[in-house]
């Protein structure tokens, strides 16, 4: 995938990394003119069809941020690390945005995996941690602040709606690796609410790219609709096999990761149409709002810029969370950023307004179903502000304050 001229040039915002003589890592340094914040996206590698969206976003952010005069009298300097589709990358540059750049906050390290191994070590050196991507839900500990959809917000009113309009029978096919394997457990969670049906969890490596066993089972099975959660650039094929096959008009197909990896841009329309997807927000979104945010990106970026998705669009939330935390607390000390969140905030973004929740640092926001027609989307359905779960009660920083371990959806 090319990267844009901005993104290697970073022009304003790449400059030297604050001195390892500043305060402790995430203490904005009171005699410097500039703050420090890092992102852990994938830049190259299979992910970084993702990633690089993602940043570019992360970057307009700081663009806007510096452009309206700053942070606290401070200019904001994103530091871009590229984690090259590699788990083991985020922890080592979570350690070095901590302890040699002092950076006061972190995006990135989007893939489930790379979250869980990324997350302990900004925990450790007290790095607000602001995740954006789409994820399954459960990542619930006082260092982490969750702006986008996770599994209740995400894959249950996808489900609701695909139960009700699509059928009773459903089949999984996805990616192995934690989180895939987590929304399937919300498949099951599902179902038992809306008495339907898995007939199948069907799990890939990720550079799998011959699924014809794949479309066999799936057609044996005669399923009402396919969930897909298959992800990465190799996983394409699928959908390509899939059209080849004559099963596009057959059997739909919905997703929760379907087109944040570009698919319905790179894949033909007779490879796509007709697939359905759930995000809080899609660049077609035709709101006041977002038309602004558009108009002032294609300024900053460029005209020619990247499809802004659900999951690129995290890039920008998290920092203009972070940003109004920031402006309430008056500091960019990670308690008081937190005690901010957990006062109550809420922004209105191009997606709609957002809500910051106190007790499981996740938020409140919209959720669009929306389908695939010639590379355009367009609004199914609307579920205005879905609350984040808090499974039972076990998600609470404040009953919890010491927790960290993975929360997961109980069938």
């Amino acid at each position: 995938m090319n990267l844009s001229r901005r993104q290697f040039l970073g022009s304003t915002l790449a400059v030297s990394a604050v001195s390892m003589t500043a305060s402790f890592p995430g203490i904005a340094s009171a005699g410097s003119d500039s703050v420090t914040i890092a992102s852990l996206y994938d830049l190259s590698g299979p992910l970084d069809v993702y990633g690089v969206p993602s940043n570019m976003c992360t970057e307009f952010a700081v663009e806007e941020l510096n452009k309206a005069g700053g942070l606290l009298g401070k200019q904001v300097v994103l530091k871009a690390y590229d984690c090259q589709s590699d788990i083991n990358k985020g922890p080592q540059y979570a350690q070095q945005a901590a302890l040699r750049d002092r950076a006061v906050m972190a995006v990135g390290a989007l893939t489930g995996a790379a979250r869980e191994a990324t997350r302990p070590i900004l925990h450790r050196y007290k790095v607000p941690y602001f995740y954006g991507s789409i994820y399954e839900g459960g990542a619930c500990e006082q260092n982490i602040f969750c702006c986008n959809t996770e599994g209740n917000q995400q894959v249950v009113p996808l489900l609701e709606w695909s139960f009700k309009n699509l059928g009773k029978k459903l089949y999984y096919i996805a990616s192995d690796y934690n989180a895939p394997r987590v929304f399937g457990l919300w498949n099951h969670v599902m179902a038992k609410r809306a008495g339907g049906e898995v007939l199948a969890d069907d799990y890939y490596p990720l550079d799998v790219t011959d699924f014809t066993a794949a479309i066999a089972k799936i057609q044996a099975a005669k399923p009402d609709f396919i969930h897909s959660c298959l992800v990465g650039g190799p996983s394409m094929s699928f959908y390509r096999q899939w059209a080849a096959a004559g099963m596009l008009d057959k059997i739909p197909i919905i997703s929760i990761i379907f087109g944040g990896g570009r698919e319905s841009e790179i894949l033909s329309p007779q490879e796509t149409n007709g697939i359905y997807a759930a995000y809080n927000y899609f660049q077609e979104l035709d709101t006041p709002q977002n038309k602004a945010f558009l108009a002032r990106f294609a300024e900053a970026m460029g005209q020619d810029h990247s499809y802004i998705n659900g999951e690129a669009i995290g890039g920008y939330n998290t920092v203009m969370l972070w940003a109004e935390c920031v402006k309430r607390a008056k500091s960019f000390d990670r308690d008081a950023v937190m005690k901010a969140w957990e006062s109550g905030i809420t922004w209105e973004g191009p997606g709609g307004t957002m809500a910051t929740d106190a007790s499981t640092h996740h938020t409140t926001q919209d959720v669009r179903i929306i389908k695939v027609e010639n590379r355009v989307w367009s609004l199914v359905e609307t579920k205005s502000q879905i609350r984040p779960d808090n499974y039972g009660g076990r998600c609470d920083v404040f009953a919890h304050p010491s927790q960290t371990d993975f929360l997961m959806p109980q069938i």
